[in-house]
């Protein structure tokens, strides 16, 4: 019985995690070619994301309509460390895809794939947040997402193409359960499958 329950959680929480179900999402793909050769892989922040780092957004319009300084509700405050487990998350997921379609990532590649994640929402306050807003509490929590870019450069740096994809929950109650970047995650997760299958066109 403890097996069958456990293999019922798992299998809700897959479905949970690779659904598109009330989600604003876009990929937009302009590489026209396959690829067949190795590629590099870089992958950094936007340098919206390195200044939310330890601040708030710097336009107004992104601050989620937050009037007072709060990280968690403003989008902003997420802590380098929390970026930079975004980031590894990231290119683990692009990883792992690539791999799957059978697409070599090397060092000594000459033609690279320049990933930037443009921005991340997450679900639930950052260490960060808590620590500078201690009326939050890691059970607060909102909906969450990503916005990534890349671009496919041959070995002279002229641009082959590009890929753009953003993910992003829409409805709160998708929100209430999961770790602090799970939407994100998702995000990256659905990005990675898709510059993947599209490379390999």
């Amino acid at each position: 019985m403890r097996i069958i329950l456990v293999s019922i959680i798992t299998t809700i929480s897959l479905i949970c995690y690779t659904s598109g179900y009330a989600a604003n999402k876009k990929f937009i793909n302009t590489i026209n070619t396959s690829v067949t050769f190795p590629i590099k892989l870089d992958i950094n922040l936007s340098d919206d994301m390195l200044h939310r780092a330890e601040n708030l957004p710097k336009r107004l319009k992104d601050r989620n309509g937050s009037k007072l300084n709060s990280g968690f509700s403003g989008n902003g405050f997420y802590g380098d460390k929390e970026l930079k487990k975004l980031i590894s998350k990231l290119e683990i997921s692009i990883k792992n895809q690539f791999k799957k379609f059978n697409i070599e990532i090397s060092e000594d590649a000459e033609t690279i794939l320049s990933v930037t994640l443009v921005d991340a929402k997450p679900n639930r306050p950052t260490f960060r947040q808590l620590a500078k807003e201690p009326s939050l509490s890691y059970q607060s929590f909102a909906t969450g997402g990503a916005k990534i870019q890349a671009e496919l450069l041959s070995p002279s740096g002229k641009v082959i193409g590009k890929f753009i994809y953003e993910n992003y929950e829409t409805d709160i109650k998708n929100s209430r359960y999961g770790s602090t970047w799970k939407d994100s995650k998702r995000a990256f997760y659905w990005f990675a499958m898709k510059s993947a299958k599209a490379l390999k066109q």
